[in-house]
């Protein structure tokens, strides 16, 4: 893990995406203090092709990020339509990504041309889910703008949509041509909004010896947490290469290592659905990872101090309200919608948990649901 030191390197750091395959792929995630501002320049270095550029973003960054986007793109010679859909996970739907398609079609856009997604999450999963059907597939760039979308979402080629109340139901395995993380679009993030990606960040540092063999992320948390800003570069391309690393060995998802991502996702959703998304993804993966340790500790599978320095980490980054402010659910509720999580197979509920040392997981379908619920109980 780079020294705090090393900032002014990683500020302009790439990490380069390599994947097989029929036909070998590579794109960069770029993680840059102003990048929005040279977008277009950075677009034609990576010989995007198409005229077109249409910029599908939100109602929560329609007023600060638009016209700048819109305006380097421009002066770099494309031309640039933009959509602009209310913000929240209820945007994250078919009826949506329908309004994306009919705005493609009547602005006459072809699959060399481009759909850029300008905002978190649920921009991010949307626009890529568009990109990868449209026409079977046109050149896709994200542009993240939230601490979960830069460190976790916007890296790795899964797209999806929300089917009724079932999250993530339908999406395809799609990689885009770049993404370009702004860090300076974190200076305007509502405090929540940072809080809950660092549940993401802090996933990072419980899965990364599993993930790429290497040790001391989550330790460096702990040494930082007190003043994460002064470290947010080195930070975000951290988890930035323990992704791409995740992605680069397994990037279908077809031999498990990519699995391990999901920590605390499995209950995380759950709560995040029964809330009806009154509750951030972050705020669902705190809820989640909190709650895969302690059954991790019960089974024991890890050691019972690992729930104690989370539990400090969470409060010296603000996520211990989260924790104490957690709707109540009857357990019952939540295993039920954890029942029909899409990992899942064979009838067993996939989890991913903590083993023997920080950094380790294990993946287990075979926990019973009375050992769940005990959790969820107490």
């Amino acid at each position: 893990m780079p020294d705090a030191a090393d900032l002014s390197a990683l500020d302009t750091a790439s990490i380069d995406v390599t994947l097989s395959g029929a036909e070998p792929r590579r794109y960069p995630i770029v993680t840059r203090a102003g990048l929005i501002g040279r977008l277009g320049d950075e677009c034609r270095r990576l010989g995007v092709l198409g005229k077109k550029v249409l910029v599908l973003t939100d109602t929560n960054l329609q007023n600060r990020y638009l016209g700048p986007v819109q305006a380097r793109l421009q002066q770099a010679g494309f031309e640039v339509t933009s959509l602009v859909l209310e913000a929240g996970e209820a945007s994250k739907s078919l009826s949506q990504a329908q309004a994306v398609y009919q705005t493609l079609i009547q602005q006459g856009f072809t699959r060399k041309d481009t759909l850029l997604g300008l905002g978190g999450g649920v921009i991010g999963d949307l626009s890529g889910f568009c990109a990868s059907t449209y026409h079977r597939g046109m050149t896709l760039i994200h542009v993240p703008t939230t601490l979960v979308a830069q460190v976790d979402s916007a890296i790795g080629g899964k797209t999806a949509v929300n089917l009724g109340q079932i999250k993530n139901m339908v999406g395809t395995f799609y990689q885009p041509k770049a993404v370009f993380a702004d860090t300076e679009t974190l200076n305007s993030l509502p405090p929540r909004e940072f809080m809950a990606g660092m549940a993401e960040v802090i996933k990072y540092g419980l899965i990364e010896t599993a993930c790429d063999g290497q040790t001391g992320f989550f330790e460096w948390l702990e040494t930082h947490a007190d003043d994460l800003k002064a470290v947010l570069p080195a930070m975000i391309h951290r988890c930035a290469a323990i992704k791409a690393a995740v992605v680069m060995a397994d990037e279908l998802e077809t031999k498990g290592l990519r699995f391990f991502l999901n920590l605390g996702h499995t209950f995380g959703h759950a709560y995040e659905t029964l809330s009806e998304y009154g509750i951030l993804h972050g705020e669902a993966v705190a809820i989640g990872m909190r709650l895969a340790v302690r059954l991790s500790v019960q089974e024991g599978l890890m050691a019972a101090p690992l729930l104690q320095r989370l539990d400090a980490l969470y409060e010296r980054v603000g996520l211990a309200s989260v924790i104490e402010t957690a709707p109540h659910f009857h357990p019952k509720e939540v295993l039920a919608v954890m029942k029909h999580d899409k990992k899942n197979q064979d009838g067993g509920i996939k989890l991913i948990l903590p083993y023997q040392a920080v950094g380790q997981v294990v993946v287990r379908d075979d926990i019973p649901d009375a050992a769940i619920l005990s959790v969820l109980t107490s």
